[in-house]
């Protein structure tokens, strides 16, 4: 969805979210391939925490976007 964004919406989605997620895009990937080559409990561990690790960073992205929509909300 391009197009011009609010002062709001650029704060709350400013460099660092997106830094956060995309530095724990190549761990998981790494880890899930590691974990599918061989399929064992370290290497499975491995993924568990890579996963949760991107989990973390995305419901970052999702709280961040909440925050910006009760901004953006008018008063009730």
């Amino acid at each position: 969805m391009a197009g011009k964004r609010s002062g709001v919406e650029r704060a709350a989605l400013d460099l660092s979210v997106r830094e956060r997620v995309v530095g724990r895009i190549a761990p998981f990937v790494d880890a899930l391939d590691e974990a599918v080559i061989n399929p064992e409990p370290e290497t499975i561990e491995d993924l568990q925490e890579a996963a949760d690790e991107l989990m973390r960073a995305i419901a970052r992205v999702m709280l961040e976007l909440g925050r910006s929509t009760e901004l953006r909300s008018p008063p009730s």
